[in-house]
């Protein structure tokens, strides 16, 4: 298994500050994404974040190489709080959700693609949890089907299963939205 974060691992068992932010410089916009997604709520997310690097801050020296990349354990340990957070207070649907900005777009046809983009993120955040998680951990993170079941705890077949769902029921809500 390639570990893109090795060379920081010695540095991170020593209890070396500077190898933790530099894990943090290069692994917090991933970890952000992946709560923020769930949470709907960028404070929320940067709570999950700050507890996440925190925990893994706590359990570096004993870190064993091989078991999992770090970025693995840092998702799993986010969705995992984020879990916990959704558990004790369902969030609102933001309205202030990242929109990808085209200033090249005519007016009309970007009120349109806002609206749509709109649509997504509250569609998004109606999915179950597990249904959110799958579809960040592949669309938003990029991550590999093997490293994105073994953040959510499931075997592959599984993840791939659960990926197909939640593009059903995203599928059925955004033509559900344009339809109304």
């Amino acid at each position: 298994m390639h570990e893109p974060d090795k060379d920081l691992i010695p540095g991170l068992r020593a209890g070396d500050e500077a190898a933790l932010r530099a894990l943090i410089d290069r692994r917090m916009a991933s970890v952000h994404r992946v709560a923020y997604r769930l949470l709907g709520d960028r404070f929320e997310a940067e709570d999950v974040c700050q507890d996440t690097f925190l925990k893994f801050w706590r359990a570096a020296p004993n870190w064993r190489d091989g078991e999992a990349r770090i970025l693995t354990w840092l998702c799993r340990v986010a969705t995992n709080g984020c879990y916990d957070r959704l558990r004790k207070k369902r969030p609102d649907l933001p309205g202030d959700m990242l929109e990808p900005v085209d200033s090249r777009a005519p007016v009309d046809r970007k009120m349109v693609a806002d609206e749509r983009w709109d649509a997504l993120q509250t569609a998004m955040m109606t999915l179950p949890e597990r249904q959110r998680t799958a579809l960040s951990l592949c669309y938003d993170e990029a991550m590999p089907q093997r490293d994105a079941a073994a953040v959510m705890g499931l075997g592959q077949k599984a993840y791939e299963a659960l990926l197909v769902r939640a593009r059903r029921a995203l599928r059925a809500l955004m033509e559900e939205t344009e339809h109304a």
